[in-house]
């Protein structure tokens, strides 16, 4: 249901601050103050931040940072990463104009280093001016889920925004009000307070702020509302969009939000806001909003085609945003923060997603192809004996090279432990405990200031089981030992029957090794290239054709067959037609100097896998599936 009054939510604002300290995590409010949407002090920084677009001129977005109470020597940082997106796009790159007026006068700025700055100021007052753009006119136009500008609309993205105060840890808690200068008719989605002025909003510090995208233009927005707490879903379309049944795209939104609050009980926060970008996919989380990629042309053939990343994303609500690994916060956005635990909080969260579908969307043969793919995808990945869930979590800041080039993703590695799991929890406590109650502890303990650690998280698993998870941990999360899928899917009366044949059509013709995707080139999105100077090769196999060329994850694309390539669909396009036997030439940049390298096609074997039913099946096993996809 479309509501014009969308935009302006009216209630009691309670704030749920990330990481703020806690009585006990499951009960965040020990006094009665602790419900004050802002506590300040009386000679705190006092922080006002304006954001414009000027309709003339779409290259950048126009900031404008006031303060007050400022220490006479104001340091100024741009983050370097952003919470969710695990690398360094280098921010502070598309920053300039940077300017400081202080007294009534301009005041000199001294870079400290790439990402910060520091100025001399007099009375405590300053204003800070700056714009933040992108590498080029088209990375900046080109929709995404992090940040772009058009004539019809934008994302302002946090971190890529927010100058913030770094002269001390607590700068960082401090309150501030944004208000944005649009053009006229523009509407906004946000996770952020809003206040009596609809251009404004409030923040309850800068972790919040640059956590809460906002999305801005002419938006289509519609409303629902699970347990009286408000969600609002806002998508942004092209001027060109493609019609698609919006009943349908914002019931299946509702029913995520409805099933997940089944499996964690309730929900945490004030409010929530799906933020859905028409361009390139991707998705990522924040504090009480997400946003994903969703093409209207893929929408209108499937107004649900975006369910799986929308419920991962909605997850993580829970997993990571509130319940999160020691390293991971509170952040310190000038230095990466590695963690071992990322095939949880992401491949567990990818568990939770699927578990949604499977108790709110899919039959049973559906729920065991999905897994089936997945135990397919797995045993495909030569990756699998070399590098472990723990180390693949470690690493993901880095160069595939730190592993020999190979690579395995630890949402598919974690979703994979968190089926596994649940079905050995389910048989060892005859159904009563599964996953869902690993996340529930996990949330009562964790959800609060400082986080679990490596042996709590194992502990808390093992406390669900009533049993040892030593070797588990030790063989399939550290270790590299390949994951024993029929030990565990034997609890449920299943086995996974695995087939190795060469790859081919639907006509029964082998098929060129074409595994060699391309990483766009656009803004800041979770599926982008970072916003450097152009789209990059993702290898995820370095025994393909393309990795015994010589290709490696992160080359950056010039031409593929004499053609040049910065999408996915150009890429597709240099590729069509070519079959085995052909010698495909490649030019790339890598640090710096231009390459060519002559890709030699052959074919390849792909793994296929059945999930089929055991010749005998018990009445526990039963009772294992029918929680496994029921929840009950």
């Amino acid at each position: 249901m479309t509501r014009p009054s969308a935009l302006l939510l009216l209630g009691v604002v309670v704030l749920f601050p990330p990481f703020a300290p806690t009585a006990r995590a499951q009960d965040p409010l020990s006094t009665y103050s602790d419900a004050f949407e802002a506590q300040v002090t009386r000679t705190q920084p006092v922080i006002r931040y304006t954001v414009s677009v000027d309709p003339e001129d779409l290259t950048a977005y126009r900031v404008e940072m006031r303060v007050r109470n400022a220490p006479s020597t104001l340091h100024l940082a741009l983050p370097i990463w952003a919470p969710g997106a695990y690398r360094v796009p280098g921010f502070s790159r598309w920053l300039r104009d940077l300017a400081v007026r202080s007294g009534d006068r301009e005041v000199s700025i001294t870079p400290v280093d790439s990402s910060s700055w520091r100025a001399d100021i007099v009375g405590g007052e300053a204003t800070v001016s700056y714009t933040v753009g992108w590498a080029s006119p088209l990375v900046g136009s080109t929709p995404n889920n992090r940040s772009f500008l058009t004539a019809t609309g934008g994302l302002v993205d946090g971190p890529a925004t927010f100058l913030y105060m770094s002269g001390a840890p607590a700068h960082k808690l401090v309150p501030a009000h944004v208000t944005f200068d649009l053009p006229e008719g523009w509407r906004i989605a946000t996770g952020l307070v809003p206040t009596a002025d609809p251009q404004t909003f409030f923040a309850p510090s800068y972790d919040v702020l640059v956590d809460s995208p906002t999305l801005v233009g002419a938006l289509r927005v519609w409303m629902f509302d699970v347990d009286g707490v408000p969600h609002r879903v806002a998508y942004w379309p092209r001027p060109s969009a493609a019609p698609f049944d919006t009943a349908a795209f914002v019931a299946s939104a509702e029913r995520v939000v409805r099933t997940a609050r089944d499996i964690f009980g309730r929900l945490p926060y004030r409010e929530y806001t799906f933020l859905y970008v028409d361009g390139a996919g991707g998705g990522l989380e924040h504090l009480n909003s997400t946003t994903i990629g969703a093409r209207s042309e893929v929408l209108s053939l499937s107004p649900t085609s975006r369910l799986s990343v929308t419920a991962h994303e909605y997850v993580h609500t829970w997993n990571v945003k509130r319940a999160r690994p020691v390293n991971l916060g509170p952040f310190d956005y000038q230095r990466i923060a590695r963690s071992n635990n990322l095939w949880f909080s992401e491949g567990m969260t990818s568990f939770f997603s699927t578990e949604i579908q499977r108790r709110g969307f899919w039959t049973e043969e559906q729920a065991k192809t999905s897994l089936a793919a997945s135990i397919a995808e797995y045993l495909g990945n030569p990756a699998r004996t070399r590098v472990s869930p723990a180390r693949s979590s470690w690493t993901t800041w880095d160069p595939p090279s730190v592993n020999g080039g190979y690579s395995i993703s630890y949402y598919l590695t974690g979703a994979l432990i968190g089926e596994m799991l649940e079905l050995k929890l389910r048989d060892a406590t005859g159904t009563r405990r599964g996953m869902d109650d690993v996340m529930h502890r996990v949330f009562d303990r964790y959800a609060a200031a400082r986080g679990f650690t490596d042996a709590q998280l194992e502990a808390t698993i093992a406390g669900v089981c009533g049993c040892s998870m030593r070797t588990f941990f030790a063989n399939y999360v550290v270790g590299t030992r390949p994951f024993d899928f029929d030990q565990y899917l034997a609890l449920a009366g299943w086995k996974a029957v695995v087939d190795r044949r060469p790859a081919t059509d639907s006509a029964g013709a082998v098929l060129a090794d074409l595994r060699v995707r391309l990483s766009p080139l656009s803004g800041f999105g979770s599926s982008s290239s970072g916003g450097i100077a152009r789209a990059t090769f993702s290898i995820s196999d370095p025994s393909s054709v393309w990795g015994r060329a010589g290709l490696v994850t992160g080359d950056a694309a010039v031409t593929v067959n004499g053609r040049p390539v910065a999408t996915a669909d150009e890429l597709t396009r240099a590729l069509a037609g070519a079959k085995i036997g052909d010698v495909v030439p490649v030019e790339y940049e890598r640090a710096g100097a231009r390459r060519t390298v002559q890709v030699a096609l052959t074919g390849y074997d792909v793994v296929r896998v059945r999930i089929e039913e055991l010749p005998t099946i018990t009445p526990r096993q039963r009772a294992v599936r029918r929680v496994w996809m029921t929840g009950r």
